[in-house]
Order: structure tokens, then C-alpha cells, then sequence
């Protein structure tokens, strides 16, 4: 429960496993960023989003684990071992244009800037991760790279 006067997006706790990571070789077959989580860091990212959706406004940043062995194979990008780098913090946040989707390289921190209009599918992508579905991405608009849900 907020705080009263208290913004849902700033009282916002993280909890759980949150992993986040970009493919250096073999890009071409999954190109951007890759998201896993696990129940709880799901559970947490959905919250944030709910809280986002309901302010329409804010950000924060997340703490991001290094990808394990299981779940870089789960996109099996040269069978588990592609090389690849992760950030230690993403922050997430919301643009004034609804249509924005502006997610660069830079990884300290990795920034993903979004508009509204994304909100739901980028709920619907860490649900379905939540679920045990994935292998899609949304966003690569503008110059900002997709982002890619794995179970």
C-alpha cells in the first residue's frame, strides 16, 4: 500500500531475480536486450509497471543479476554460449510522447525510456515470462534497440 502522497511508482520495492542482458556475438539472431526473471522478480516488475501505468509518469532504477547458465540456454544462441554482457542496474522510466521506445546499448546503466502506449505490452512480455512463454520481443523503434522475453 502507498504512502499518502505518495507516488505508487516511489514506494515501489524491488524483490526477486531480475536478469538483463545483450548478446556481443551472433547478433543477428537476437538482436537488443534479453529479459529473465524469476517468480518473484516478475511478480516485483509487474508491480512496477501497474504502479507506472496508474501514475503515468516516474521511473526507477532495478537491480539486474547476471544471466545463469539455464537461462542463456533457454534462447540458445550457439547453444548457451554466445557471448554476452549485463548491466548491474536498469533504469526504467516514462517519456512524455505514449510512443516512445528509446533502449540503447549503454549498459551502466542500461535506460529504457518508454511511453505509455508500451506499457502493456511490456506487461504482457514479463507475464508471459512469468508463465513460462516468451521467445518474442517488442520495441527497435527509433533507433532503440527490441527487448526480448525468455522463460
Amino acid at each position: 500500500m502507498a504512502l499518502q502522497g505518495l507516488s505508487p511508482v516511489n514506494t515501489w520495492r524491488q524483490s526477486g531475480r531480475v536478469s538483463l542482458w545483450r548478446y556481443t556475438e551472433n547478433e543477428r539472431n537476437y538482436p537488443g536486450w534479453n529479459l529473465n526473471a524469476d517468480a518473484a522478480g516478475c511478480r516485483s516488475l509487474l508491480e512496477l509497471l501497474d504502479a507506472l501505468t496508474v501514475t503515468g509518469a516516474g521511473g526507477r532504477t532495478i537491480t539486474v543479476s547476471p544471466p545463469t547458465s539455464e537461462q542463456l540456454r533457454v534462447p540458445n544462441n550457439r547453444g548457451g554460449a554466445a557471448a554476452w554482457l549485463s548491466p548491474e542496474k536498469w533504469n526504467v522510466s516514462l517519456a512524455p510522447d505514449p510512443a516512445a521506445w528509446n533502449f540503447p546499448p549503454d549498459t551502466q546503466p542500461a535506460v529504457l525510456t518508454l511511453g505509455t502506449n508500451w506499457l502493456a505490452a511490456l506487461r504482457a512480455g514479463v507475464a508471459g515470462t512469468q508463465s513460462g512463454s516468451g521467445d518474442h520481443s517488442i520495441g527497435n523503434r527509433n533507433g532503440g534497440l527490441a527487448l526480448w522475453f525468455w522463460w
